[in-house]
């Protein structure tokens, strides 16, 4: 693995008129690493990653992937790395087929291996237009064409976007193996637990700024008293030692608790729940948990 890091983001600012997509944005990548780049919808997760690529440049800050400056080395940069964006765009009018050909043809290298393994557990119809695709097969090709170059980085955003389950997790397999051959990897998603099954790398972003890995640790120990659970009976009294309670959209009742989890449970009657969450880490808890941060004096 080399000492220099793969991607480096130094104080990155970029704007679209007033609105700030990112604001003093760091970002480094090891190389040889999967890197997970997480936070919510609307975070400048995207821009950032058009940036590695040479979409867009940089209102100030420093940028180096790969050792080049992809606002000036853009093509050099693309022919190392793969990048696939989160909105999945394949060339409707070409076939399945066409377009992997198309998209393939722009790479010296490719894993023949992985290309058949994909195709077997993908198998589309590739004879066909892929304006007939589902949003599921349009991913798929996607990846496809993504993932079988043999580059040194892959820059994914959202890759199990309108996957199903077990596409997903044949897609984790492929990137440990992708990994396992000394490639990098970042991952950009808005779902925390997926980024945690391949990493435990992570750069956590909100409102164009990164956080300090000490910042989201204190905000993810502080939701260890967060539990969802179905009660049976929804009148139930429940113990004391409950700061806070909403009912969620899908019936699951959120509460915040000043007891420790295990032990309130055990104050409830025996088969008083359908089912319950502990410890599980969501981004939306996460985001609001690191806001109050943010906000405190």
């Amino acid at each position: 693995m080399s000492d220099a890091p793969a991607i480096a983001l130094r104080g990155v600012r970029k704007t679209f008129g007033k609105r700030v997509a990112l604001a003093e944005l760091d970002l480094q990548v090891a190389t040889g690493t999967i890197h997970g780049f997480v936070g919510p919808n609307g975070a400048g997760k995207s821009t950032a990653l058009r940036l590695l690529v040479g979409l867009l440049r940089a209102d100030a800050g420093g940028v180096q992937v790969l050792g080049l400056d992809p606002a000036r080395q853009g093509l050099a940069v693309r022919r190392r790395a793969c990048y696939m964006p989160g909105e999945t765009s394949v060339y409707g009018h070409l076939t399945g087929g066409d377009f992997l050909t198309f998209a393939l043809s722009f790479y010296p290298r490719l894993d023949a291996a992985l290309q058949r393994d994909l195709a077997e557990a993908w198998p589309l119809p590739l004879n066909q237009k892929v304006r007939t695709y589902s949003a599921g097969m349009k991913q798929k090709l996607a990846l496809m064409a993504c993932l079988v170059p043999d580059v040194e980085l892959y820059i994914l955003d959202e890759p199990d976007r309108a996957l199903d389950a077990n596409a997903r997790l044949f897609l984790r397999e492929v990137l440990r193996r992708r990994h396992a051959s000394g490639k990098t990897l970042l991952l950009s998603s808005h779902h925390l637990s997926e980024v945690e099954a391949l990493t435990r790398e992570l750069t956590f972003v909100v409102d164009g700024r990164g956080i300090a890995r000490e910042r989201v640790d204190a905000a993810r120990h502080a939701l260890r008293r967060v539990l969802r659970l179905r009660l049976r009976d929804p009148d139930l009294r429940l113990p004391p030692g409950v700061d806070a309670q909403c009912l969620e959209s899908d019936g699951t009742l959120r509460l915040e608790l000043s007891a420790e989890p295990l032990a309130w449970l055990q104050q409830l009657p025996t088969n008083a729940l359908d089912s319950v969450e502990i410890g599980a880490t969501r981004l939306d808890d996460l985001y609001r948990q690191l806001c109050v941060q943010t906000d405190a004096p």
